[in-house]
């Protein structure tokens, strides 16, 4: 019996003072000789009651996370390109083993996904477009890829039952990739827009018309180029 009090007394941190009391229980009392039992609580709960504060903090950062999430996917219905980026992804090239010649992709398509968190009003987001893409642009080949990376703060100033307005506007990088090399070339750029959007519940239909001014200090598209496009898709807003 001693040494299972003074474990339970050790546990608690209160040793000396549960071995006294236990000393003085086996003692018994000088007048009737009869031995007293003390009992020693612990503390109830295991280790699994100090971690319900942060599985608590947890729980909260995710539905946090899920309920201001936005995700908008769509692709181009009308786009234009002008400057050296527009002549480069335009240009015809010259294979350097066989020598044919390789003419630029017809028919591609501008695609683009952004996703972020915030609110009805504002979020914060982050783009990515691939730019003129075809079914032969993922594979070995001739020609060049360009591809958009940023971010953007997007605004809905107007709301009338289901038709919103919004303002776009960010920072981004443009990776144009040669195809046949693998060499990559960066620029900067600033991409800005305006659109419309209708909701359906938590899944809006939106257009949006966009312009990207994009500046290549060097490689093929040296200089400044503007792209300009009308993005139709659909948003996602639990």
């Amino acid at each position: 019996m001693y040494a299972r009090v003074t474990a339970a007394a050790r546990h608690t941190g209160r040793c000396d003072a549960a071995a006294q009391r236990f000393s003085e229980a086996a003692a018994g009392s000088p007048a009737t000789g009869e031995a007293r039992l003390i009992t020693c609580r612990l503390p109830r709960g295991g280790p699994g009651a100090a971690e319900l504060p942060g599985m608590r903090c947890l729980r909260f950062a995710v539905l946090i996370a899920v309920t201001g999430c936005h995700l908008r996917a769509g692709y181009d219905a009308a786009n234009r390109a002008s400057g050296p980026l527009q002549a480069v992804m335009a240009r015809s090239s010259v294979s350097r083993t066989d020598g044919v010649i390789n003419l630029p992709p017809a028919n591609g398509h501008n695609y683009s996904l952004e996703a972020g968190f915030g609110n009805d009003t504002i979020t914060v987001n982050g783009v990515a477009v691939a730019h003129d893409v075809t079914s032969t642009s993922f594979t070995p080949g001739a020609g060049y890829l360009a591809t958009t990376l940023g971010g953007n703060v997007r605004w809905t100033p107007y709301r009338w039952r289901g038709l919103s307005t919004m303002i776009a506007a960010g920072p981004a990088r443009v990776m144009l990739l040669d195809r046949t090399s693998g060499e990559r070339t960066w620029g900067n750029a600033l991409r800005f827009g305006t659109g419309l959007a209708y909701k359906l519940g938590p899944v809006s239909v939106y257009a949006d018309w966009y312009r990207e001014m994009i500046a290549f200090g060097d490689g093929a598209a040296t200089g400044s180029s503007t792209l300009d496009g009308i993005t139709v898709g659909l948003a996602l807003q639990p």
